[in-house]
């Protein structure tokens, strides 16, 4: 019997470097779904999302048949009630696509990874093995959403305060990777994620009877 494929979700704050991550591991040759991609193509593709969304937030929601993103975010971050809402609309038919994805790459390939900084708010943990988090210093990450996203500093901690801690999310994932220091340290960290993953896996194979 085949070993099964591990499901890994890559977690962390805004800014702290996930999609660095994902791509490091899509160049040593391992699948990445990004889940914030697959969240903006559903928004607006998905009729029954986009029919929520009008409804609940407004005609402006949707500008030439396209997310008014920024239009949404100054309604909702900032806003708890309306960001559970946004969430509940959303978040069960992104997981739904996630796993449905994660299913047919499993076919191929030992490990998968997901991308995702929302894993523990849209509370889909349950689905993966393993959970890595990117860990990053607070005044690090709003640097660089800054300098990424054109925002200010205030919308940039609005955005940080929507989501769990870091801290706190340290407590609930199996690996912490710390990326403070140079691409080449976080290779080496990754790698390290990696072959205990593969080992893991073996191990699992020679397991089983």
């Amino acid at each position: 019997m085949p070993s099964k494929s591990l499901l890994v979700g890559i977690t962390g704050g805004i800014g702290s470097g996930k999609s660095l991550v994902s791509k490091i591991l899509i160049d040593s040759g391992y699948p990445v779904l990004d889940a914030d991609s697959i969240s903006k193509e559903l928004v607006n593709s998905d009729p029954k999302i986009k029919s929520s969304l009008i409804k609940e937030f407004g005609e402006s929601t949707y500008k030439e048949n396209k997310l008014n993103a920024k239009y949404l975010s100054d309604k909702v971050f900032g806003d708890e009630k309306k960001l559970k809402i946004l969430n509940s609309i959303t978040h069960p038919i992104i997981i739904k696509k996630i796993e449905e994805l994660s299913a047919e790459l499993a076919l191929n390939n030992k490990i998968v990874f997901v991308e995702s900084a929302l894993i523990f708010e849209a509370d889909f943990e349950d689905i993966f093995d393993y959970l890595i988090l990117v860990y990053t210093e607070k005044d690090k990450r709003i640097k660089r959403v800054i300098e990424r996203d054109k925002i200010s500093k205030k919308d940039v901690e609005k955005r940080i305060d929507s989501q769990i801690t870091d801290d706190e999310k340290k407590g609930l994932v199996d690996f912490v990777i710390q990326n403070n220091s140079t691409i080449d340290e976080l290779k080496k960290k990754i790698d390290f994620v990696i072959m205990i993953l593969r080992s893991i896996n073996i191990n699992k194979k020679d397991s089983e009877v």
